[in-house]
């Protein structure tokens, strides 16, 4: 069952089912899944653990997404009056990181050695049929259709960055951090 959900995640908007289920186990092994992906791909890439910082910073990332953007997607959704509960967008956004999850774990763990275009096959893809269908769900449970336009388009572009973020930038931010503030093990 949470497998057919997960599936439906990636089908195109045009073909989803309007209903959003309103469970967050699902979503949840989902964020729970993409921090393992990050920290493989950390691994994979030669990063270094120091006193759990790895870890810390793709928890916090993944999940500051995911309850981050609902909340902003909420309010977005509550200030254009799109019919949607606050757990629907958890659940949806939670869902949605399943094409995130795809993404980074073809282009960062099994394609590590391909070049940024298989990456950007992929985003193209499975990014691209998460946002849509995430989007499309906001867009019609708005009920004028110039600010659902604009809902669908924000939370597509969101979710879209968010994975951009997540392989260019990423890694550079934690490399970063850890040089200006090293931990010295005595």
């Amino acid at each position: 069952l949470e497998f057919r959900r997960v599936l439906s995640d990636l089908s195109s908007g045009i073909n989803a089912e309007y209903g959003v289920v309103s469970e967050l186990y699902g979503p949840l092994m989902v964020v729970l899944t993409l921090i393992a992906v990050m920290l493989a791909g950390m691994k994979a890439s030669g990063q270094t653990v120091q006193e759990g910082t790895l870890m810390g910073t793709a928890i916090g990332t993944c999940f500051g997404y995911w309850v981050g953007a609902s909340c902003f997607f909420f309010a977005l959704a509550y200030f254009c009056d799109t019919k949607i509960s606050a757990i629907e967008v958890l659940s949806l956004c939670g869902y949605g990181l399943f094409g995130t999850l795809l993404c980074m774990f073809l282009s960062t763990l099994l394609m590590a050695s391909a070049s940024d275009l298989f990456f950007y096959a992929t985003w193209g893809v499975l990014g691209v049929s998460s946002a849509v269908r995430m989007g499309y769900i906001f867009l019609e449970r708005t009920a004028v259709r110039k600010q659902g336009v604009t809902v669908a388009a924000i939370v597509a572009s969101v979710h879209l960055l968010f994975i951009l973020y997540l392989k260019f930038v990423y890694h550079k931010t934690y490399e970063a951090a850890a040089k200006i503030n090293p931990i010295h093990v005595r």
